[in-house]
């Protein structure tokens, strides 16, 4: 990992490109954490009717115009940032967690190595319904109808009374049972490729359309769907970046020495993950980026009280000679797409050529 951090570091110094991409990124995402403390003449939300479609640079305290309703422009330019990053870069994050999770154990155990008892995996079949149930789908519904949080403790109880009454009479049965304790081989990298290829296979923006038109907008809701979608493309490289590591020599000398299989992904196989990760992971932030935008304008999966870029543009369907609506905050969707793809492009230049060496 110390190579990592060095490569990164060597960008910064060597590449002004890069330096003032990166620099640009930190900024905004600094401004958008910060506003609740900047001194804006309004808020996002504020109804200034005696001014629709005020053009900028009219009035000091509109600099950037107004939208048809006389919300001020710079407050929602700056505020649909925030609700940008605010739902792209958790959902990027844990889409990357469970993708590399995922890519990564299927690289590495492939259809055979991975053994566990029949009971075992008796164990887990019966079980991934029960959580699915009392640990999603439950307090979904609790979040949805706005109960309170106490509701979710019954659920929560009874699941956990369930998993521990079925391991103990499997654990029991088994001794009986001697065909439930021979070891079988789990298919999972069969299985996390045809989970990916059923997702890859139907365009994104139609699953998360048809997917969206069975929930209420919410800002929750809203990020399940986009990890649920995102995911299969960071367990894809994953996999294939796991299949090439243990293809090396310093992998194979550390597999005949006797580590683990922990110790082996953790300590051998992450840290020359971790470049083509992050290049996964600016890149895709981006299209997040583009694709929040465009549920945005079409109104769909996010609040109608959320501020966001792609809200405001939809407002020059209304006026369409009000071209700030989509000058300012498109030009900066643009140039925040823009420098993500820059950070992601010297990131492939470094990293690409440590992987051939």
């Amino acid at each position: 990992m110390r190579q990592f951090w060095q490569s990164i570091l060597h960008l910064w110094e060597a590449k002004p490109g890069f330096k003032a991409a990166a620099a640009y990124l930190m900024l905004l995402l600094l401004l958008a954490l910060s506003l609740p403390w900047l001194p804006l003449p309004y808020p996002p939300n504020y109804l200034d009717l005696a001014h629709p479609y005020l053009p900028p640079f009219k009035d000091i305290v509109h600099p950037l115009g107004t939208d048809g309703l006389g919300r001020d422009l710079l407050s929602n330019v700056l505020y649909g940032a925030r609700t940008s990053f605010m739902i792209s870069v958790p959902v990027m994050l844990f889409a990357t967690a469970i993708g590399m999770l995922l890519g990564t154990t299927a690289g590495f155990f492939g259809n055979d190595s991975l053994q566990q008892p029949r009971y075992s995996v008796l164990f887990w079949l019966l079980s991934f319904p029960a959580v699915l149930y009392f640990a999603v789908y439950l307090p979904l519904q609790v979040y949805q109808l706005e109960m309170e949080l106490t509701y979710i403790i019954l659920p929560v109880a009874a699941l956990t009374g369930w998993l521990l009454l079925m391991w103990l009479l499997l654990n029991a049965l088994q001794r009986f049972v001697p065909f439930l304790k021979l070891k079988m081989a789990i298919p999972i990298d069969k299985v996390v490729m045809r989970l990916t290829e059923a997702l890859t296979s139907i365009p994104r923006f139609v699953l998360i359309l048809a997917l969206a038109s069975f929930i209420p907008p919410s800002l929750f809701m809203l990020s399940l769907l986009l990890i649920f979608t995102i995911w299969p493309a960071t367990a894809r490289l994953s996999r294939a970046e796991m299949l090439r590591i243990k293809q090396l020599p310093y992998f194979e000398a550390a597999c005949s020495i006797g580590n683990r299989p922990f110790q082996l992904i953790w300590r051998h196989a992450l840290p020359n993950l971790a470049g083509p990760i992050l290049i996964a992971f600016t890149f895709g932030l981006g299209g997040l980026l583009t694709l929040e935008s465009t549920l945005s304008f079409l109104n769909i999966g996010v609040p109608t009280s959320l501020v966001s870029w792609g809200r405001t543009i939809s407002g020059i369907r209304s006026n369409t000679s009000a071209w700030w609506l989509v000058v300012f905050p498109g030009g900066l969707l643009s140039l925040t797409i823009m420098a993500l793809y820059t950070c992601s492009y010297y990131f492939t230049q470094v990293f690409s050529q440590k992987g051939r060496r």
